[in-house]
């Protein structure tokens, strides 16, 4: 009688533990602490059968059954209890002061656990596809899965030993396993979902200095060339008017065969400058639009008409 009683002490305390919001458990707390275990394993019976329990409520069911159990003399069905006791928390353990009463009935729970394995489920994602496999469940308490998706509890899908996967169109929070009962066996966190990397943003293209721009030194170049060839027409024109004049000279005076020799050696020295410095910024041309597109070069070049010069200055840097 004393160890009934102490066994009915420790099912008072672990009925004072939690405070849930089935009433079904309510009242089997209140049967255990009244002392009615009749009454109090068929409220706990259908509190578990009524569904919508959590982890911690559901534990505590099982908990208080198997100690009813064991008050009643009741010690395989206790047994049955702590299995399932041990499957939702594999650290369970009794209190250092229990009945030695219990003992027995959570010990062989241990061993049958440790022989056949805990719960055990794996949750994995692949983009948006969130996959659900049971990978250990030796009690085959796991009925269906379910998920709560922003905020909103989706419908459940029964497990039938193949792996499951949905496609949620919103933020899953958490995924829960739940009994044939509707009870929530384990909530596990949602896996993360995967990090959408940034492109890389793609460099602008950075101005052309204007000195290095082909265009620059191609317009310059055809403008010289085109100059060019005017003097150069001015020059044959004056020199072929020379010879008309030096071909008649009874008719021309010495001053016009002057000026039209001075046309001639003028207009011929200035179209070769111009030619000289046309092809100078054509070839600067040419290596701006060669290299536009590579690194700015070591090397310049650029053209030097001034005074008597007349040339391709050559800059490098080592």
């Amino acid at each position: 009688m004393v160890t009934r009683y102490v066994v009915v002490l420790l099912l008072l305390a672990i009925a004072g533990v939690a405070h849930g919001d089935n009433p079904k458990l309510t009242a089997a707390r209140q049967a255990i602490r009244d002392v009615r275990y009749d009454d109090a394993r068929g409220l706990l019976v259908e509190a578990i059968d009524a569904g919508g329990n959590g982890p911690d409520e559901l534990r505590e069911l099982y908990q208080l059954s198997a100690a009813t159990a064991v008050v009643l003399g009741q010690n395989e069905l206790a047994e049955q209890y702590y299995r399932r006791v041990l499957a939702l928390d594999p650290a369970a353990k009794l209190p250092a002061d229990a009945s030695p009463r219990l003992r027995p009935p959570f010990v062989a729970a241990q061993a049958y656990m440790a022989a056949h394995g805990r719960l055990d489920v794996r949750v994995s994602r692949r983009g948006r596809r969130i996959e659900i496999a049971v990978t250990a469940d030796p009690l085959g308490m796991i009925a269906a899965v379910s998920a709560v998706v922003d905020g909103a509890v989706v419908p459940r899908i029964a497990v039938a030993g193949e792996p499951i996967a949905f496609e949620p169109t919103g933020t899953v929070e958490r995924i829960t396993l739940l009994d044939d009962h509707g009870n929530t066996l384990r909530a596990i966190p949602a896996p993360p979902e995967p990090i959408a990397l940034a492109s890389p943003a793609t460099p602008r293209a950075q101005a052309t200095p204007l000195l290095r721009r082909w265009i620059t030194w191609a317009i310059p170049a055809a403008v010289l060339a085109g100059t060019g060839v005017g003097f150069l027409i001015s020059a044959r024109r004056a020199e072929d008017r020379l010879d008309v004049i030096l071909g008649n000279g009874a008719s021309y005076y010495f001053a016009d065969a002057e000026q039209q020799r001075t046309r001639w050696k003028t207009h011929a020295t200035v179209a070769d400058v111009l030619f000289i410095a046309a092809g100078a910024v054509t070839v600067t041309a040419i290596v701006m639009a060669v290299t536009r597109e590579s690194s700015p070069p070591r090397t310049a070049l650029a053209p030097i008409v001034g005074g008597r010069a007349l040339g391709i200055a050559l800059d490098s840097r080592f």
